[in-house]
């Protein structure tokens, strides 16, 4: 259901931190429960001082606690802390795509001064007044701060005067400038503000959230309404005076006999109420004057009858009232048929409504495709449902999964999540969505089982009793929730998935987790589940992201059917992330040196990963990282054939060979054996001990 309850809302909690100021918020902030009872570990918002509560970012964080875990609680810990007078929202439903939790990039990055004279002025900002352009601009030079999310939260703040400029406002313009400054803000959102004649911004913003949300709002085969505003017949235009009959987001009628008389004695037709579903097309007029264009959210009418509390709920995309050329039916309700819809077609202010929904019905939707050279694993709208991160050890596959499922779940791509984010920030926002219940993370093992992932029965003792429960698994828990919230997208992140029995774990359900037969897709499927008999589907929302370390277990060797219904993306070492120069030492000649020399005499399969080395700046770091874990690596690799181990390190002196004498009776007097250095040796710690691990590719390419 639509629902603007938040506006009044957020418009006097907005107010409120205007008009009380930096010490006023601070001291209400930390006393919020942002926090379930008993956790200990400080939110993110109060993570870096005072100086760091900015009313930006205050409003930023509790956008995200608008998921059903946190909702309760923390707003209405807000509403009582700043003894808000406003109704409480009906719905925790704000629509502002979610990103990253801070809105600024953490300590000592953020501009307070700036971001409280910006807020001021949104705050105050009506008809007659603006916000100043250097203010706002001076607000984007703030790290990991960009014109979404500065507008997102002005958006927030004031919602009856600003649009947040993403992708999802921006879909609706067929081309449009990159927005870098205010005045490219401003013209922008005119442009988008335009398409929508006399609606509000929190309104367009929604109506646009919903469509990037559910692209299949308004379908090909959409039915047209009309709808008369002269409901008792008695010449009143009930559009224009009567909030009761009108709200913002629903139309009704109250002819309770459900007809009207459309001609002579006894010839009446009845009110088709129960006819508009989700993505109809309603027309709104006052005999031979249009008043409105919507599309229909819900329809609370019931097929047994009138029911004077039921109600059609609208999108509105035009309310402008405008003079109609043309014939126009008498009938209060009803099909709307050719002659009306083109009637409202060629009247001037409402050709670019039909515009719009020309455009929706054409591609089922605003579609947010990526740039067409994009990589599908960094759009952050085209990101598989089911996919698999594999490559050798040490390539950051698990962190990559964290960082994927961040991105998926933000809505953004993963290459500017990782320039906006450091570490930190992604496993802050990554504890908040798991906290939420949006994100699961699991670890197979050799002894992992269908009742962990799905469902089991387990044993439970109680007072020296011994009882059996009946217990989902994680695959089931989350795919529920994502069931609950299908406009919120869930993640599942399985590391090390070759390391389970894919068959047993799966079991009937590895046939669902495809696309096509998922809830809403063309061929979609249900199984009965063996312990419970519950049905049961894969909602379309669930992501599934997993991690296989191909040292293990080689793609080839995986289930034919897993491998069919996943995407794989393969991570392999990137010397780029290595230190170039590490007291003397190239890193990433280095590392690039060794993996060429394992990929001719093993596979490349069993390269070392470039994690092995980052974070490495000395000399006394890099002979950490070999003795603990590139040289024990390597003995893996080879079985500890060192003869191999000195090849990959190009012979240098790590691995030292001397001779001993056969202590058997005939046997050869001497025989080469290899040994390790003492840890305590200096050549561990000699930049040329490095340096001839990669000599002889420098000297080939200095040729």
């Amino acid at each position: 259901m639509i629902d603007y309850t938040w506006v009044a809302w957020f418009e006097e909690l907005a107010a409120k931190i205007a008009e009380g100021g930096e010490g006023y918020l601070i001291e209400r902030a930390k006393n919020v429960a942002w926090q379930e009872d008993g956790r200990e570990d400080v939110p993110a918002l109060l993570r870096y001082g005072d100086e760091n509560i900015d009313p930006f970012s205050f409003l930023y964080f509790l956008a995200h606690k608008n998921t059903r875990h946190q909702y309760e609680r923390v707003f209405e810990s807000v509403h009582e802390r700043f003894g808000l007078d406003s109704d409480f929202p009906d719905t925790a439903f704000i629509p502002t795509p979610t990103r990253n939790t801070l809105f600024h990039g953490g300590p000592n990055r953020s501009n307070p001064e700036v971001l409280w004279r910006l807020y001021r002025q949104a705050v105050q900002m009506d008809a007659e007044s603006d916000i100043q352009p250097e203010v706002f601009n001076a607000a984007l030079d703030i790290h990991n701060v960009g014109i979404p999310k500065l507008t997102q939260t002005l958006f927030i703040a004031n919602p009856r005067y600003f649009l947040p400029a993403d992708r999802g406002i921006l879909a609706v313009l067929p081309e449009h400038e990159d927005v870098n400054d205010y005045r490219g803000y401003v013209a922008t959102m005119e442009a988008v503000t335009d398409r929508f004649p006399g609606c509000h911004p929190y309104e367009i913003n929604t109506f646009l959230y919903t469509l990037a949300g559910n692209n299949r709002l308004i379908s090909r085969e959409f039915n047209c309404f009309q709808i008369s505003t002269n409901v008792y017949d008695n010449g009143t235009d009930y559009w224009e005076w009567n909030d009761e009959w009108s709200e913002e987001d629903r139309i009704w009628t109250f002819n309770e006999n459900n007809y009207v008389y459309t001609g002579g004695p006894g010839q009446k037709r009845t009110y088709p109420l129960t006819e508009p579903e989700r993505g109809d097309v309603i027309l709104v007029r006052f005999g031979g004057q249009g008043r409105a264009v919507g599309v229909v959210e819900e329809n609370d009418y019931a097929p047994g009858g009138w029911n004077r509390d039921g109600s059609i709920h609208v999108y509105w995309i035009n309310k402008t009232a405008s003079e109609i050329e043309g014939g126009l039916p008498q009938i209060g309700f009803s099909r709307a048929g050719e002659a009306t819809r083109t009637a409202f077609r060629n009247t001037d202010a409402y050709q670019i409504s039909f515009d719009l929904i020309d455009r929706l019905t054409r591609g089922n939707g605003i579609e947010l495709q990526p740039d067409p050279e994009t990589p599908a694993e960094e759009s952050g709208t085209s990101f598989p449902l089911n996919t698999i991160l594999f490559g050798p050890p040490g390539t950051g596959k698990t962190w990559e999964a964290v960082s994927y499922a961040v991105a998926i779940m933000d809505d953004q791509k993963l290459a500017e999540l990782t320039q906006a984010m450091n570490r930190g920030s992604v496993k802050a926002r990554l504890e908040d969505l798991r906290e939420e219940g949006r994100v699961e993370f699991v670890t197979f093992h050799q002894n992992y089982t269908y009742e962990d992932f799905i469902e089991g029965i387990v044993p439970i003792l109680r007072s020296k009793n011994l009882l059996y429960e009946l217990r989902a698994g994680v695959f089931k828990r989350i795919s529920s929730r994502a069931s609950d919230h299908p406009d919120e997208r869930h993640v599942l992140i399985i590391d090390e998935i070759n390391r389970g029995n894919i068959a047993k774990i799966f079991g009937e359900l590895i046939t669902l987790i495809e696309p096509s037969k998922r809830s809403g897709g063309e061929d979609e499927a249900t199984v009965t589940l063996p312990y419970s008999q519950e049905r049961f589907s894969v909602p379309d929302n669930l992501y599934l992201v997993g991690t296989m370390n191909t040292v293990d277990r080689g793609i080839a060797l995986l289930d034919t059917a897993l491998r069919r219904r996943f995407d794989f993306i393969e991570k392999m070492p990137d010397p780029d992330l290595v230190e170039e120069d590490i007291e003397g030492v190239d890193g990433q000649a280095m590392l690039k040196a060794m993996n060429e020399r394992i990929t001719v005499y093993l596979d490349r399969e069993h390269q070392i990963g470039h994690t092995y080395l980052i974070g490495v700046r000395t000399i006394d770091g890099l002979a950490e990282a070999f003795q603990r874990r590139i040289v024990p690596l390597l003995q893996e690799y080879f079985y500890d054939d060192w003869k191999k181990i000195r090849l990959v390190l190009n012979e240098n002196p790590f691995i030292r060979e001397r001779e001993i004498e056969s202590p058997i009776p005939g046997d050869h007097p001497e025989r080469p054996v290899f040994e390790l250095l003492p840890q305590d040796d200096p050549r561990w710690r000699d930049a040329r001990s490095y340096e001839q691990i990669y000599a002889s590719e420098h000297a080939e390419g200095s040729d």
